[in-house]
């Protein structure tokens, strides 16, 4: 086996070669040998002339030969085939080249300048009428090369060189204003102020081509090319779950490449899956190198529970009735009507009512143990806020906010007839129950915040991004578990059958792959929050806090990220009828599944 056969290319792979051949070449000939005649003929009599124009300008004329000369460089390195130590052939050659050309020039337009300004000081005589002669004769030969180049209009390098060209021309009408003015006037400042505008010119094409080589040789993504926007074209893809390890770059100017792992449902459905990613790829962003990886997602290289034990946990399980007693209630948005599902537990008839409000990605059955400890003193409600577990998923995500759901919790107390009620509140359930006890005239008797307040930690928001709404998909159930589990580790530590009692029911089954019970989309207006909005939000909270007439407790976790000391502070300053607890060895959020932590909230509604 040798290189060439490695390197060959077979039905499906990349339609790009390596090599290309068969490119003419001789309109790049012309021009580039005009060029750097003339600009040595310029040189030599803008020396002679004491013109810094004519030399400035070519100057300028050597930035486009060897612009010229890139051009005919990457077509000579492309016809060489890859070898066994460059597989991916010579392609970079013209970016490095480029690059050193531009280091070059840059060197040329800081001495052109540094000399312009001492001329203005001292300025000297220069022959305006050879400036003019040669000057003129300059015009003439650009506009020659312009026209030799605008022959071949195929390929891009070509146009990329009439580009250079044609800033050329205004060097060379510059020149040629210089002589005239020193003809007629004698005013010798017009040599060094032209020769800084065209110096101007060299630097700024000289500075766009140093840009793009350095960005290429540095493996860049394609300047064209959206690398977010590319990884959620491919997950939007049908059949497939997520996308990691991506990478996009350019093997050789104009040819992207692009490597990456996907994680699939099912194996069986990759080929037509990479058929559709192939496709997407090249019609979309010009990629045709593309090699990927797939693999099925959740699998694990473990000994898989063998399908029988399986059912029979999950049997197990769901008799467990984690949720209690579950109703509906009618709620409406501006998008239309929807449900919201809550689970209770005691007798309907007692007026003592207990609201367990749970947090941003969780649902009622957190609280399945606390409530069959209170369920004796208290009628226990426990919501899936709208868009989890058992609610209805809402048309237009940007209504998963805080209006929203005390709205669906109003709803709920008017269908249940509440008059008064004791409201627990964890995290995204504490600040609803915050706007909640801030209304005129609402039936709030005891607010508990479970970990949570107005100011909501940076780092918290950056954890809290990392997992809600992201993609997660397993065909074992016990690696889904191990998983959330270890997401939720801030909870606490916890035993297996306390954390199957807490994260067990988050994990619903569809498609005969184990998924989170809430609907992604419920992340789409967190992650659109910009610094000015948090900022409004966070006020807002402060001001609810301020109007609470109730007594409130706040529980701390230790160890949390999103509720700091300091802001449980400010929160008892701010409203006298605060007071706090803290937890230790717990982060966000307590999980009240622990008999010394439900007895906090036991003692506090009392």
């Amino acid at each position: 086996m040798n290189a060439e056969y490695l390197h060959a290319h077979k039905r499906g792979d990349a339609e790009h070669a390596h090599a290309v051949t068969g490119r003419a070449q001789r309109w790049l000939w012309i021009a580039l040998f005009l060029t750097l005649g003339f600009s040595a003929v310029e040189l030599i009599a803008g020396l002679w002339a004491s013109s810094l124009a004519l030399i400035s300008d070519a100057g300028h004329m050597v930035t486009d030969a060897a612009a010229l000369g890139l051009a005919l460089l990457a077509q000579f390195i492309a016809k060489r085939p890859p070898s066994a130590k460059h597989s991916f052939g010579f392609g970079r050659a013209e970016a490095l080249a480029a690059f050193v050309n531009c280091m070059v020039m840059l060197g040329l337009v800081i001495w052109i300048i540094i000399e312009a300004i001492s001329r203005f000081q001292d300025p000297h005589p220069v022959a305006g009428l050879t400036v003019t002669i040669v000057a003129a004769i300059g015009l003439c030969v650009n506009l020659l090369v312009a026209w030799s180049l605008s022959r071949d209009k195929k390929s891009v390098n070509t146009r990329a060189a009439l580009i250079h060209v044609m800033g050329d021309l205004l060097g060379s009408i510059a020149a040629l204003v210089s002589g005239v003015v020193i003809q007629l006037s004698g005013w010798m400042q017009i040599d060094p102020l032209l020769s800084i505008f065209v110096s101007l010119l060299i630097l700024k094409s000289t500075l766009s081509i140093l840009k793009e080589s350095y960005h290429f040789l540095m493996e860049g993504v394609p300047l064209h090319i959206d690398y977010v926007k590319v990884g959620h074209d491919l997950m939007a893809i049908d059949g497939v779950v997520t996308v990691h390890d991506l990478h996009v770059w350019e093997m050789s100017p104009g040819h992207p490449a692009l490597i990456g792992h996907v994680e699939v449902k099912q194996m069986k459905q990759w080929p037509r899956i990479l058929e559709k990613v192939s496709a997407m790829l090249r019609e979309t962003y010009g990629i045709d190198h593309i090699t990927l990886q797939p693999e099925e997602a959740g699998k694990q290289e473990l000994e898989p529970i063998p399908v029988h034990v399986e059912k029979a946990r999950h049997t197990a399980l769901l008799s467990k009735e984690h949720h209690g007693h579950t109703d509906y209630v009618a709620c409406s948005s501006p998008a239309g009507t929807h449900r919201m599902a809550y689970h209770t537990w005691g007798d309907p008839h007692n007026p003592s009512v207990l609201y367990c409000v749970h947090g941003l990605s969780r649902r009622g059955s957190d609280f399945r143990v606390m409530a069959e400890a209170l369920c004796d003193r208290y009628y226990v409600v426990c919501p899936d806020i709208v868009g989890r577990g058992d609610s209805d998923y809402l048309a237009n995500p940007m209504f998963y906010a805080i209006p929203q759901y005390v709205s669906d919790m109003a709803s709920l107390s008017s269908k249940l007839g509440v008059e008064k009620v004791n409201w627990f509140g964890t995290s995204m359930g504490g600040l609803i129950g915050m706007v909640y006890a801030a209304m005129p005239g609402n039936s709030v008797r005891r607010l508990l915040l479970n970990d949570v307040g107005p100011r909501i930690e940076a780092a918290a928001l950056i954890r809290l991004a990392s997992y809600v709404g992201k993609p997660f998909s397993y065909v074992n159930r016990h690696i889904a578990l191990e998983k959330l589990n270890s997401i939720c580790a801030p909870f606490g530590k916890h035993t297996d059958s306390e954390w199957e009692l807490l994260n067990g029911p988050m994990l619903v089954q569809k498609n005969e792959q184990w998924i989170l019970h809430y609907d992604p989309a419920i992340a789409v207006p967190f992650a659109s929050v910009t610094p000015a909005i948090a900022k409004a939000g966070e006020l807002a909270m402060w001001q609810s806090l301020q109007k609470i007439k109730c007594p409130i407790l706040i529980v701390r976790g230790a160890d949390s990220d999103l509720l700091s000391r300091e802001t449980v502070t400010e929160m008892c300053t701010l409203n006298l009828k605060a007071s706090s607890i803290e937890i230790p060895n717990t982060g966000h959020a307590p999980s009240f599944i622990k008999a010394e932590q439900i007895d906090i909230a036991r003692q506090f509604f009392l």
